[in-house]
């Protein structure tokens, strides 16, 4: 068997990767930064130098954002590459977690600002009113989450009913391994997707309890949903450095 596509292969490549992940040092030496350009460089000499690499003192925070989702649906395509084909639509799936909340957006029948209808995937499904970004969702890949854009249920309970559908027949212990994930991703379900006071303390501790499932999980092609889970939320912290440094330098404090 070639080693992509063999599970043994994929996984030693996964805890390679997420041995790579910021401590609580770098994080703190990164956000000591108030400057954009600073906090850039600073970036830019860590493990996560290869997120940015389309982001410049130019771009603008959707610019930013959008940049980081590209690379994301990169790596996770990439990622899922690498497991046997059973999984591969099963971890594939979680190129799509980051817009969840800009699709939650599309619920409203108000008109797509500008920056959304920019988005290479929002885009296309953004125009016009609920029945036509219905109708452009259920033609793309992201069709099982009309239900969702129709506003039956949630987002997120839409890519997760999904992602059920899409889980191949595994062992006794893997299932119980993945319910276990499944119940921690539901348990702070708000706090991946919203903003707030809170959201903050929410993903930390959601962060510590999905690094104790991959340790757990060893083994299995759960550490892989587990690595992707906490990578996701350390790219929102990312993310949320980017664009505060961003906002401020657009608009200074004591600007008129």
């Amino acid at each position: 068997m070639p080693a992509e596509g063999n599970l043994d292969y994929a996984l030693a490549r996964v805890h390679a990767h997420y041995g790579r992940r910021l401590n609580d040092d770098d994080w703190q030496r990164l956000e000591v930064s108030r400057d954009l350009g600073q906090y850039l460089d600073a970036v830019r000499a860590s493990a996560l130098a290869g997120w940015v690499v389309s982001v410049d003192l130019s771009s603008d925070a959707h610019a930013i954002e959008r940049a980081l989702r590209t690379e994301w649906r990169q790596y996770v395509q990439g990622v899922a590459r690498w497991h046997p084909g059973e999984w591969q639509l099963w971890l594939g799936w979680w190129v799509w977690l980051p817009i969840l909340s800009l699709l939650a957006q599309l619920v409203r029948p108000e008109p797509a600002p500008d920056w959304m209808l920019a988005d290479p995937v929002c885009g296309p499904i953004a125009p016009g009113g609920p029945a036509e970004r219905s109708a452009a969702l259920r033609a793309s890949a992201l069709a099982p989450l009309e239900p969702a854009i129709l506003g039956r249920v949630p987002m997120a309970a839409a890519w997760r009913a999904h992602w059920q559908v899409l889980t191949p027949p595994a062992d006794a212990h893997t299932l119980r391994l993945l319910g276990l994930l499944l119940r921690a991703i539901d348990a702070h379900a708000a706090g991946l997707l919203e903003d707030g006071p809170g959201a903050i303390e929410l993903r930390g501790e959601l962060t510590d309890r999905l690094s104790r499932l991959f340790r757990a999980a060893a083994g299995t092609v759960v550490a892989s949903a587990c690595h992707l889970a906490v990578l996701a939320l350390d790219l929102e912290r990312l993310r949320g450095g980017l664009v505060c440094r961003r906002v401020l330098a657009a608009h200074p404090r004591g600007a008129a």
